[in-house]
């Protein structure tokens, strides 16, 4: 009976299973075209947000390069008002921020008078400068700008220049060259943009931009089989009125030899125009496209058939899922109760650090033999010594439910603990303590003698002589205490160190799961970060 049940609740699920991916493929097959127009019509959309994030770039870019001729052209209308030296100072600083600039490889100022150079400010290779001049000194035209595109030394630039004549009837030349190809190397590394490619032309129709760089400089007819450049800046400005600014055409492109949708654009430059022509391949920007959605959607409907299929197995599969994830389980159970053992034995082994350090006999053989010294040297400062071990020692055996003690209590015992050192040591060692949060952490805790093991730590490890005395530093934050200390090893370890004491520290901040305690080696000082925990 139980059989015939499971035979037909499979036969069901198969049944679906298939009813549903005959819907799927029919209606994959329905919505095929509309998904075709639709990313036709996004991916148009997409083209020309493209064109108008590459428009504004440009526009931006040959707008910086404008800039130096406006702040020149600014200099020269005040030039009559100025005295000469102030004149010239103020054109030499704007030729050197033009010069500052990157792509920009000459920049020149040049006094003319009579046809004769009375000024001239060159800055750029030395090879270029009587090219330069030779192609300057024929203009005659008065308060006027100039953009052309111009080779010299077999490298192409894009030449600005403006042109002012003085009272006197001295011509003023200012201007600077653009080096394309460092401009195209920029501007196609940091705006790669979403396919299609950029090519920019001066009103001439010679080439500023070109992807192939040996079109750079050129005029390449091709790009205006159907409208001139004048037509373009002429056609921009009537739908530029319209809000309206894109002109767009299907041509074959002379660059990758493929059909392209090709959009015309006008940068305003200044006073000047250019052409910005930006074409997209068809065949790869919207037939591909269009064609990988359409395979996705074939992937998905096959990803659809495989998952319908794993139905029934799944079925199958789940009493025996249900029993290897009791197992599961079970295994946990026992891997955190053995976590919890672990954790158990880590607190007993804290615990017994703490008490090994109450006992340390080797503190107390040296305490008692500087005692003994003290006696028959000084016997009020015998008694203020032994007060003093007395308080560390009840300190020591003060029965405590927890292994952290306040930062005020744990100075206090510094101080006696310190106390009973210095007898020891005299003026070889020292300790200063400095409190940078006004009091704000004293209520805080800290490891049970965290600050008493440091200093012990300091005196066992470290050299300690008149000549080489010990400087122990305890800086108190809001949220750390930072213990430091000169750091001058001992070149013969008298005593033996089971690293008993940084254990403990350790040991007690993972128990609390913190992970801000740290030692290190920095500037010749040993530093200890001790976190303060807020219970």
């Amino acid at each position: 009976m139980k059989f015939l049940l499971k035979k037909r609740k499979h036969q069901y699920y198969f049944a679906v299973s298939i009813s549903l991916i005959v819907l799927f493929f029919i209606g994959y097959r329905l919505i095929t075209n509309k998904i075709t127009l639709e990313a036709e019509r996004l991916v148009s959309e997409v083209v020309s947000q493209t064109v108008r994030e590459k428009k504004n770039i440009l526009q931006f870019d040959f707008n910086e390069f404008d800039k130096f001729i406006s702040g020149a052209e600014k200099i020269l209308e005040k030039g009559a008002d100025l005295e000469e030296s102030e004149f010239k100072n103020r054109l030499l600083f704007n030729s050197e921020l033009a010069f500052s600039e990157e792509v920009i490889d000459v920049s020149f100022i040049y006094f003319l008078k009579e046809n004769k150079v009375t000024y001239a400010s060159f800055l750029g290779a030395e090879e270029l400068e009587a090219k330069t001049l030779e192609k300057i000194t024929v203009l005659k035209n008065e308060n006027e700008t100039f953009n052309t595109v111009l080779e010299l030394n077999s490298i192409t630039y894009y030449q600005k220049i403006i042109t002012h004549q003085l009272p006197d009837g001295t011509m003023v030349i200012y201007g600077y060259n653009v080096n394309l190809l460092k401009y195209w190397n920029y501007f196609s590394q940091k705006y790669k943009g979403y396919g299609g490619y950029v090519i920019v032309t001066d009103k001439e129709g010679v080439c500023i931009l070109h992807p192939d760089t040996s079109y750079i400089g050129k005029y390449e007819k091709s790009f205006f089989n159907n409208v001139t450049p004048s037509k373009i800046i002429k056609s921009f400005k009537v739908r530029e009125a319209k809000n309206n600014q894109q002109i767009k055409s299907t041509v074959t492109s002379e660059y990758l030899n493929l059909e392209v949708l090709r959009y015309y654009n006008v940068l305003q430059v200044g006073k000047s125009e250019l052409v910005l022509i930006t074409s997209f391949p068809l065949n790869i920007l919207i037939k591909e496209s269009v064609n990988d959605i359409k395979q996705y959607l074939l992937w998905m409907s096959l990803l659809a058939l495989l998952t319908f299929m794993l139905i029934l197995g799944f079925s199958r599969s789940q009493l025996r899922s249900q029993h290897l994830r009791t197992l599961q389980y079970e295994q946990e159970r026992k891997r955190l109760a053995i976590s919890n053992e672990q954790y158990q034995q880590k607190n007993a082994r804290l615990q017994l650090s703490q008490l090994r350090k109450k006992l340390n006999p080797h503190f107390l053989f040296n305490t008692l033999n500087s005692l003994h010294v003290l006696i028959g040297l000084d016997k009020t400062m015998s008694q203020q010594f032994v007060l003093k071990l007395s308080e560390v020692y009840r300190y020591l055996l003060k029965d405590r439910e927890a292994n952290f003690t306040t930062v005020k209590e744990e100075l206090h015992f510094l101080e006696q603990y310190f106390f009973l050192q210095k007898i020891r040591f005299n003026n070889s060692i020292n300790l200063s303590v400095t409190d940078r949060s006004e009091g704000k952490a004293l209520l805080k805790k800290i490891p049970f003698l965290a600050l008493e093991t440091l200093i012990e730590n300091a005196i066992k490890h470290n050299e300690i002589t008149k000549k080489n005395p010990l400087f122990i530093n305890v800086l108190i934050e809001r949220d750390k205490i930072v213990v430091s200390n000169n750091y001058n090893p001992r070149k013969s370890k008298k005593e033996k160190s089971h690293g008993v004491g940084l254990s403990y520290l350790s040991n007690f901040y993972a128990f609390y799961n913190v992970t801000s305690f740290k030692t290190e080696v920095f500037d010749k000082d040993f530093k200890c970060y001790l976190p303060l925990l807020s219970k």
